[in-house]
């Protein structure tokens, strides 16, 4: 697939923290990216970073083979974001909260019902959309704020920990939409916990360690660790050997 967005040697500091460290990352259009590290790594700075939130101290970053390190305002209209806190308003309807953020980015009216049904249909909640948002259960409020991040139909979605604090069937189900929408041809980044979702459903992994990424494919790791078969003691075992070669 096409190249989409590349961070070339990207730094980020906070005073004397040097939080990404010459940082390079290459993601292509349709890639579903996991995007794993311990605490205090930098993922969220990252996340920030990509979303146009914060601006770098070094480094470019390409999208669409244009430099746009100075262009937040372009990475910011081509990218949807839902974070681990809903989004949405409890007082209006499923529907009405689409027709809300739509307006804020400037959808013409008749694209924006044909992109709120599209959406409502694509994360199942067609049939619920009259239903006030905050009388709704913990998956759907899940489900409605992708349909929220997607409304003006980004090019690239990026999550940050889309499961935070729900159970185990709510949570399969939303990497499940997940890979539905990444197979409806958006490209996807997802922070995640949850390194089994991230084996199973990503075809790329992004490992940070000291502000650094380490990437691999699912099929590159099995290769190179034939004797692992768990994403969380590969992700151990490349962390020790980084260490070791230090």
């Amino acid at each position: 697939m096409p190249e989409l967005f590349k961070l070339i040697d990207v730094e980020k500091n906070f005073k004397a923290n040097k939080v990404l460290n010459r940082l390079n990352l290459t993601v292509n259009k349709g890639d579903l990216v996991g995007l794993i590290g311990k605490s205090g790594e930098g993922k969220t700075t990252l996340l920030r970073v990509l979303i146009g939130f914060y601006n770098i101290d070094k480094g470019q970053i390409i999208f669409n083979s244009e430099d746009v390190t100075k262009k937040t305002g372009k990475i910011r209209k081509a990218i949807g974001f839902c974070t681990q806190d809903n989004s949405f308003y409890p007082e209006l309807t499923i529907e009405e909260n689409l027709f809300y953020y739509g307006r804020l980015y400037n959808i013409p009216r008749k694209k924006l019902k044909e992109q709120a049904s599209y959406l409502l249909n694509l994360v199942d909640l067609e049939r619920n959309k009259k239903i006030l948002a905050g009388r709704i259960s913990g998956g759907m409020k899940r489900r409605l704020d992708f349909a929220i991040s997607l409304i003006h139909d980004p090019e690239i979605l990026i999550l940050d920990e889309p499961t935070t604090g729900l159970d185990p069937i709510i949570r399969k189900s939303v990497w499940d939409l997940i890979e539905k929408i990444n197979k409806e041809g958006k490209t996807i980044i997802v922070s995640s916990h949850l390194l089994d979702f991230i084996q199973e459903k990503c075809n790329k992994i992004c490992m940070l360690n000291k502000g650094k990424t380490i990437i691999y494919t699912m099929g590159e790791l099995k290769k190179k660790y034939p004797a692992l078969k768990n994403l969380t003691y590969m992700f151990e075992k490349i962390i020790s050997e980084s260490i070791r070669n230090e």
